[in-house]
């Protein structure tokens, strides 16, 4: 559901200006911050590029306006910085490397919308999660430091749920005064490839807007492409890629600081590939398994039952029948069952396409109960791509870890 954020970016900005005027600069930056995060989240709803680049401009000043408060770039005898209302009016053209950089980070922030119940089964591994954020986001107890939790890797076969957590993990740490917390998905092999010779440039930006964004998560996918294990193939630029990486890591706990929370989660495949030193770097290795039977049977209820579809076969023979499936295989078949049944109760689409888009506008989808054979045909179409074997070497990664 779409939010009306343009009274509530005003509002912040508004706030922004009075407590500036009142020479309250961490107030100040505060309600940039707030007036940037609601910005980014407004961003998302826009319904053209050209708009969603100027209200991403908009979020990237209001978060820089934040940062130069915080830091005494803008001092108290410098003008008051202009605050304006959040309109659509166009933001000047980001120019130079630096800026240029700033926008592809800017690409990278959503606000994640996932919530735990979206997610079937894993309730071991979400607790663990909630654990790791409560013990480090709650008060400190008196005259005890209680070390936080900054880093965690996810790992295990492909499609069992490693994005969905992070994200609905993201959304846990929403604040109460309805500022969105902000959720950095980088796919790091596309970051390599697009941009190469900025990696470096975009990783140290990509830290230091998060904690400008704070409480934030960084969500690190196709882990494996940054950080395998090292050898004398590698170039000067990967390894600084992977240094870069090493360094805002170490720097999070060095600081020492508490005032902002950065939550790393790297996701991989393929842990047995990753780097020793990366691996060091990690206090939390969580492994996300395929589901089990009533995982599945969970995971089914969601694609099937959630979304109005009514079946006449019993839902723990379905988690029987898809036994060995990951979670995105589950919901490719339940796409592929409900599909095929709403094709064959609706043979006049075609035609109606050919009729034009009003046609089609007045027609209703017709639907009926799905069946068993239903799921026997498409389960006849789609197969799990992780075996036995390669669950089993997932687990004995897990014990040597521990062993370790």
């Amino acid at each position: 559901m779409e939010l009306d954020l343009h009274e509530p970016i005003k509002k912040a900005l508004s706030k922004a200006r009075q407590a500036y005027e009142a020479r309250e600069f961490p107030r100040a930056a505060a309600a940039y911050e707030k007036a940037a995060n609601l910005m980014s989240l407004y961003a998302e709803q826009a319904t053209g590029r050209e708009a969603e680049e100027r209200r991403k401009r908009k979020a990237i000043e209001y978060r820089d306006m934040a940062r130069k408060l915080r830091t005494g770039e803008i001092s108290e005898r410098a003008e008051a910085p202009v605050a304006d209302n959040g309109a659509e009016a166009p933001a000047p053209a980001a120019r130079g490397p630096a800026s240029e950089i700033k926008v592809i980070v800017s690409n990278l922030m959503t606000n994640a919308n996932v919530t735990w119940n979206e997610i079937g089964g894993l309730d071991e591994t979400k607790n663990e999660i909630k654990f790791a954020l409560g013990m480090t986001l709650a008060q400190q107890p008196a005259q005890v430091k209680v070390a936080a939790w900054t880093k965690i890797l996810f790992y295990g076969p492909p499609g069992t749920g490693k994005t969905l957590l992070a994200a609905a993990t993201s959304n846990a740490i929403r604040s109460t005064e309805d500022v969105p917390s902000v959720f950095y998905n980088v796919k790091i092999a596309s970051v390599l490839s697009k941009y190469f010779g900025e990696s470096s440039k975009i990783l140290s930006e990509l830290y230091g807007t998060a904690r400008d964004t704070s409480p934030s998560v960084v969500f690190l996918d196709e882990f494996e492409s940054l950080c395998g294990k090292r050898d004398a193939s590698d170039t000067g630029a990967e390894r600084r890629i992977l240094s870069t990486l090493l360094s805002e890591l170490d720097g999070m706990d060095q600081k020492g600081r508490t005032d902002f929370y950065v939550l790393t989660i790297a996701a991989t495949n393929r842990p047995w590939d990753l780097d020793p030193a990366v691996l060091s770097r990690f206090e939390k290795k969580i492994l996300i398994p395929l589901p089990d039977a009533a995982t599945r049977e969970k995971i089914l209820r969601i694609h099937l039952e959630r979304k109005g579809y009514r079946t006449a076969a019993p839902y723990p023979e379905l988690a029987e029948l898809t036994a060995g499936y990951s979670g995105r295989e589950i919901e490719r078949f339940c796409k592929e069952v409900t599909t095929s049944m709403i094709e064959e109760m609706n043979h006049e689409i075609p035609g109606l396409i050919d009729q034009g888009l009003d046609q089609v506008k007045k027609y209703r989808i017709k639907v009926r109960d799905l069946t068993r054979a239903d799921f026997d045909a498409a389960a006849r179409l789609i197969h799990p791509q992780t075996t036995p074997e390669d669950m089993a070497r997932y687990v004995r990664w897990k014990e040597s870890v521990q062993e370790e």
